[in-house]
């Protein structure tokens, strides 16, 4: 039987929530029933080195996503995929362009990973309102568009009028075995044992909403010690913040680190506060942990992901006295091995089967 080929595409493999589930997706797709191909802008990040050996890597040698269309045409017309499929918003409008002008016959599935009621339409930028037009217009040429929440294919629909049937939604993964061999780990640098250990992750940007975690430590009494695994743009401006509010010595940025789950499950809870969130895979990866999670209930997936005072608790954005407290009743509070039955119904392998019931 012949192999159905597929075509992944991405701008980079830099550490970010897309490329995590883009690498998880390859590596784990039966390579017997498909040629798979990963397109890349450009061939760097840092989660290169985590592709098999057996998936082919072709480089578009190019920054630039725009001047990286004729070579993205070429590398389509040499390869005759049967299938195309991107993973992020301004890639999948690229995808969705070029399913119209030059490859109609060909399937085109495109991951959504943004939560539009918040990202464009809450502060209007002049490329927001470029992005907006793109979007009402593209978005609804790909086959089949994949979102992590029921929340986010209601936003698809209402916004960009995208056909029901063609949506899915499809949750991100976690690879519980794998998570649990590593969390075992018990090196932690950097780490003080005789706290009381909250443990934050992701990249340090302004829609994480970090300051808002400060403040909440700032409720805490002395002992609660913040530890943020991640680093990005905003770092210099949050230790400005920490600085002002005199909480250096309760709070630790680690950077970014390759193995989180030792840190997460030595840590008492998870803390969330961004602005939003389509579908945050560390909720579940905390509980595979066994960690509890406290999240601010921000627009996206969260709700979805967080079932009350079972695997974690929701506060209203902003409240962060009332989040101090939820902490400070949590805290040793919990059943871990509760928490770790939760998370395996994300496992990769259901994740898997959602895949293959669209190529």
């Amino acid at each position: 039987m012949k192999k159905k080929k597929v075509l992944f595409i991405a701008p980079n493999l830099h550490h970010g929530g897309a490329e995590a589930v883009l690498i998880k997706l390859i590596n784990n797709i039966n390579l017997n029933l498909f040629e798979v191909k990963l397109v890349l802008f450009k061939k760097q990040g840092d989660h290169l080195s985590k592709i098999g050996k057996k998936v082919e890597v072709v480089d578009l040698q190019s920054t630039n996503t725009l001047l990286s269309i004729p070579k993205l045409v070429q590398t389509i017309r040499e390869e005759e995929p049967d299938y195309v499929f991107s993973i992020i918003g301004h890639i999948n409008l690229i995808m969705a362009f070029l399913k119209v002008m030059f490859f109609k016959e060909i399937k085109f599935i495109g991951r959504e990973n943004v939560v539009y009621s918040e990202w464009l339409y809450k502060e209007k930028t002049p490329k927001k309102i470029i992005m907006n037009i793109l979007y009402k217009i593209l978005l609804k040429k790909l086959d089949v568009v994949v979102v992590q929440s029921k929340f986010m294919a209601e936003e698809i629909k209402k916004y960009f009028k995208v056909n029901e049937k063609n949506i899915i939604i499809i949750k991100n993964p976690i690879e519980n075995d794998k998570i649990h061999q590593l969390s075992l780990e018990t090196e932690l640098s950097n780490w003080n044992s005789d706290k009381k250990n909250l443990v934050a992750v992701g990249r340090i940007e302004s829609v994480k909403n970090f300051p808002a975690m400060i403040d909440i430590l700032e409720e805490l009494p002395e002992a609660y010690h913040l530890n943020i695994l991640g680093d990005g743009k905003e770092k210099e401006n949050l230790l400005s913040y920490i600085s002002s509010k005199k909480m250096s010595h309760r709070v630790t940025l680690h950077g970014y680190v390759t193995n989180p789950y030792k840190f997460i499950k030595a840590s008492e809870l998870l803390l969330l506060t961004s602005h939003r969130e389509s579908s945050p895979n560390v909720v579940i990866e905390a509980n595979a942990c066994g960690v509890y999670v406290i999240s601010y209930d921000m627009p996206g997936g969260i709700r979805e992901m967080i079932t009350q005072n079972i695997n974690g608790s929701l506060i209203p954005l902003g409240e962060k006295e009332r989040f101090a407290k939820e902490v400070l009743k949590k805290t040793e509070k919990v059943n871990r091995e509760k928490l770790k039955v939760h998370s395996k119904k994300f496992s990769i392998e259901n994740f898997m089967e959602k895949i293959y019931s669209i190529i």
